[in-house]
């Protein structure tokens, strides 16, 4: 089924598809030239995009969350409570993540897009004119992938992993209803979260009250709440409003997957720290991880999650090769220490310490007080 997934992919279809003119258009011995253009248009396409959000989300004063340059393996990284940038080894591409931050929250969101879908679309048109001009395989080639990429990031549609540059023009401002008062609510949980990330868990605990009072249906100040309760070492409270939160018959396919993602891994701390019955939460984790993967949460995001499960299934070897993948590609602050802490578990299971202790100074090193990091440590020091 995921290898079935991946050939139905639209953004594979339509590489497919250019590969085939550009194959087709021109003799063999010019084709390695346009397929070489194909893949630079599509990442120009990518890249002006990206740049295009990134301008646009600093000139609206909208949050930049995170960027990333590049793929594979992290080289380098500068992580703050507000905003984690990250260097990988293969600098070909560029991943800008923008929310909701200060107040008029989808205005400031809309142009951002609005920015990335100009510079792409302008971007787009000058490859396409270049290619008419010099009349080369490598510049079809580029055109073709070029305006690719940017028509299917301007295609309007929305997953549990992302949502594209086109939906967020088409549909950010024209939102009403619950998802509209969650993005005009997102000054004061951003704000929430904001606490948390500064380890102001005092702080954070009296806005998850206000939040609490003013928004108390709203998934966003659930979410938020969440947050909170899990920062204090409360799995249990964090819980029960995360299966409430799953339980959301009103949520969308996408909101769905990344609340059942979110209760799996929750589910799986409370029964580590010994706040629920094992065989009832590693129950409920299981079905609520099974039925995030069916609902097209991205797999390698659920590593974490999976590296907790098989720790506490006494499988300490697999435990490590998934708690390093989800330490290694996700770059959530608060969510690479937890993984950290993880991996540390993992080779304490598997008596190496030594290992353990690296980990765990690695993840000091991102986030020191959170609970699963500061806990590790202390069972370290007492080993």
């Amino acid at each position: 089924m995921r290898l079935l997934r991946i050939v139905r992919h639209p953004l594979l279809l339509l590489t497919v598809a250019v590969c085939a003119v550009v194959l087709t258009a021109h003799p063999a011995s010019e084709s390695a030239l346009g397929l070489l253009g194909e893949l630079v248009g599509l990442l120009t396409g990518l890249l002006a995009l990206q740049l295009g959000m990134l301008g646009g989300a600093l000139v609206c004063r909208a949050r930049v969350h995170k960027v990333v340059i590049g793929i594979g393996t992290r080289l380098a990284d500068r992580t703050t409570p507000r905003r984690v940038l990250v260097l990988r080894a293969v600098p070909i591409l560029l991943s800008v993540s923008v929310g909701p931050g200060r107040a008029p929250a989808r205005v400031r969101m809309w142009g951002a897009a609005l920015c990335s879908g100009l510079l792409g679309t302008a971007t787009a048109i000058g490859a396409i004119w270049l290619a008419f001009s010099a009349q080369t395989a490598f510049c079809t080639g580029a055109a073709l992938g070029c305006a690719g990429s940017v028509g299917y990031a301007l295609f309007p549609r929305r997953t549990a992993d992302s949502t594209s540059t086109g939906w967020l023009i088409l549909h950010l401002l024209r939102l009403t209803g619950r998802r509209a008062e969650q993005l005009d609510a997102a000054p004061l949980v951003t704000s929430a979260v904001d606490a948390v990330q500064d380890g102001n868990l005092e702080r954070a605990a009296e806005l998850a009250g206000q939040i609490a009072d003013a928004h108390p249906t709203l998934r966003t100040a659930t979410a938020a709440r969440i947050l909170v309760l899990q920062a204090q070492g409360r799995y249990a409270e964090a819980l029960l409003l995360a299966m409430a939160l799953a339980g959301d018959h009103e949520q969308t396919p996408a909101e769905a997957a990344v609340s059942f993602a979110a209760l799996a891994g929750l589910a799986y701390a409370t029964v580590e720290a010994g706040q629920l019955e094992a065989e009832i939460g590693l129950g409920t984790a299981a079905q609520a991880l099974e039925n995030a993967e069916t609902l097209g949460y991205p797999g390698y995001k659920l590593n974490g999650c999976r590296a907790l499960r098989e720790l506490l299934s006494g499988n300490a070897d697999r435990a490590v090769v998934l708690a390093r993948l989800a330490a290694d590609s996700g770059d959530d602050r608060l969510g690479r220490a937890d993984d950290l802490a993880t991996l540390a578990r993992a080779y304490m299971a598997a008596g190496d310490n030594r290992a353990a202790r690296a980990a765990i100074e690695e993840a000091e090193h991102v986030v020191a007080w959170w609970p699963r990091v500061a806990v590790t440590r202390e069972r370290l020091d007492l080993g």
